[in-house]
């Protein structure tokens, strides 16, 4: 399998953030930020070998203090997790 260079890998991370975990939060006022922002950080997880319970509280963290909508905790991150441990098989 080819190996994704740092920038692909995180070009895909942030397509899954925008694609399967930013949807709840679609068109919010609430953070001029795009989604994809935050890829360079769950790509740094991923390399260290963080947990999926690691990776989820992150995610959790920017959807309460950079997104300001702690209510997507409702949301069941298990596709993205899924996902993104897809990506991280190829780094």
């Amino acid at each position: 399998m080819a190996s994704l260079g740092r920038e692909s890998a995180e070009a895909a991370i942030g397509r899954v953030l925008r694609d399967h975990w930013d949807g709840a939060a679609a068109g919010s006022d609430s953070s001029s930020l795009p989604i994809e922002t935050f890829a360079h950080d769950v790509y740094n997880l991923l390399v260290r070998g963080a947990s999926d319970v690691q990776v989820e509280r992150h995610l959790r963290a920017i959807e309460r203090d950079d997104l300001h909508q702690p209510e997507l905790g409702a949301q069941d991150l298990e596709p993205v997790l899924r996902s993104l441990r897809s990506i991280e098989k190829s780094i």
